[in-house]
């Protein structure tokens, strides 16, 4: 039976190359997608490329909490498992920006939509025989600042707020991993590395040139981080295995750990989502 697997973010960069890999390796996929018109013309891409059916696009901006809901409303009406959830949707942004919500974009895209989706999908995660939670994080992190989140008082920085996003997303699986001990399904952590996905296109001036710099030289290529994102999701080598940081397919320590900070991330997403419950209720 094939593996019903669900990855954010794959109309560009990692999240793309890792739908190519998977689907080659026999994977039924869901593509959520805020861009209706890219996610079809990846599947359509996966589809001929694999010579199988194209993968099942549904609109979500990861970003917005009443589209999160609606996608997951969708996705549990279709399918009755998925075996893996690949957290991977994340941005960066030259400006500070806020959702219709008034939610930073960045903290709601990275942080905020990996709690929401996950949430939303983890009954469909433990009616596989084995699932699979897989957060698509980075070794570039930290910097993370509890008591102002979303650069309400602090100056914005781009780079600040995407690290500790990467940050968040690592203290946040293990606080996952925690709540899903000795069930059927497990939650890993993962860096794909330095890739030069376009994620650092908008930036302007000294940044950009430095960017650009590293990418030529020390740059992987989108395979290369998509590799381990694939080798998570699919590879029996690591059933079973939770609550663990991985780079390069290797077991790798992880600075972010602490019961403390670890539930204290996830009592701010809860906060954050029973927020926008309540707005919707009202």
């Amino acid at each position: 039976m094939a593996k019903q697997v669900l990855i954010t973010g794959a109309t560009s960069g990692i999240g793309r190359e890792a739908a190519f890999q998977m689907a080659r390796q026999g994977a039924s996929l869901i593509l959520p997608a805020r861009d209706l018109a890219k996610g079809n013309a990846v599947a359509t891409e996966i589809a001929h490329a694999t010579g199988g059916e194209a993968p099942w696009v549904i609109e979500c901006d990861s970003s917005r909490p009443s589209s999160i809901r609606a996608c997951a409303a969708a996705v549990r009406e279709k399918v009755p498992r998925l075996d893996v959830l690949v957290n991977n949707a994340g941005i960066q942004q030259l400006r500070r920006k806020e959702t219709p919500e008034g939610i930073e974009v960045v903290f709601a895209t990275n942080v905020l939509g990996y709690h929401h989706l996950t949430s939303e999908l983890l009954p469909l995660v433990r009616a596989a025989e084995r699932g699979r939670v897989v957060t698509v994080a980075s070794t570039y992190a930290g910097e993370l600042d509890f008591d102002d989140l979303e650069f309400k008082r602090r100056p914005w920085d781009n780079i600040k707020s995407y690290k500790q996003s990467k940050q968040a997303n690592r203290l946040w699986t293990w606080a996952l991993a925690r709540r899903l001990a000795g069930t059927n399904v497990t939650a890993n952590a993962m860096s794909p590395g330095f890739v030069d996905t376009g994620l650092y296109r908008d930036m302007k001036g000294p940044r950009r040139l430095f960017m650009t710099m590293m990418a030529k030289l020390f740059g992987r290529t989108v395979a290369q981080g998509a590799d381990t994102v694939t080798w998570l999701a699919l590879s029996p080598e690591v059933e079973g295995k939770s609550n663990v940081f991985w780079v390069d397919r290797k077991e790798t320590p992880c600075q972010f750990r602490g019961q403390k900070d670890e539930e204290r991330m996830w009592a701010v997403c809860e906060e954050y989502l029973a927020r926008s419950a309540g707005s919707v209720a009202a």
